[in-house]
């Protein structure tokens, strides 16, 4: 392994979430809303420049790969599996299968409390808020799910559990930060001959991010 000579970048080197959202930003990541009832504010959301498709209940969990944030009634969805708990059960299910993604999760009614358990992690929106706050929530949801930060923290976390060395994680970090920070293209990331050891299972995981949600982020900066 060929030894680097200077300063490695860091994950904290990465400061680069906007304040406010524009609607080009807004549409850049793909909103799923399930709902077996119309959703009020569907329309209200894409004239605020939200890319949002609204699904009366789902079928399996890979209809809803494409989309980078899903928002979910608690009650009347995920009848399919015959959970329950319905659509939390579902949002759970959801979030084991796509952990780069972001969740929230609506109810127009106290539910009951064994569905914390469910939720954890996954925001909770009051189905009867005003238009301003569920505008707000889905934008805070957005910079979650587009902050450039978070997604490698979270990528980090998934190549610790595989038992990448801690040398090869520096390697990636600093190749990372530094594409971020001069907005390159990820389509050969990981370029780095120090980390060639990678296994394959490791390198679609990196690939797919960084050809997915990764392009949208750096589109958007």
């Amino acid at each position: 392994m060929l030894i680097k000579f200077g300063k490695f970048h860091s994950i904290n080197d990465l400061n680069l979430n906007s304040a406010s959202l524009n609607d080009r930003e807004r549409k850049l990541f793909k909103i799923a809303i399930i709902d077996d009832e119309d959703f009020y504010f569907k329309e209200q959301l894409v004239n605020l420049g939200f890319n949002i498709t609204k699904y009366d209940d789902v079928q399996n969990l890979d209809m809803l790969a494409s989309y980078d944030l899903i928002i979910s009634d608690i009650k009347g969805v995920g009848k399919r599996f015959n959970a329950e708990f319905e659509g939390a059960f579902l949002l759970s299910q959801l979030k084991k299968k796509y952990p780069y993604k972001e969740f929230a999760a609506y109810t127009g009614s106290a539910y009951d409390p064994r569905i914390s358990s469910l939720l954890n992690g996954i925001q909770v929106i009051k189905k009867d808020y005003p238009i301003e706050d569920w505008a707000n929530a889905i934008d805070s949801l957005i910079k979650l799910v587009g902050d450039p930060k978070q997604i490698w923290l979270k990528i980090r976390k998934d190549l610790l559990d595989k038992n990448v060395s801690l040398i090869e994680l520096l390697y990636l970090e600093d190749e990372y930060v530094n594409r971020v920070l001069k907005n390159k293209g990820f389509h050969d990331f990981p370029s780095s001959s120090e980390v060639k050891g990678l296994s394959p299972e490791i390198k679609r995981l990196i690939m797919t991010l960084s050809t997915t949600l990764l392009s949208k982020i750096l589109s958007a900066l």
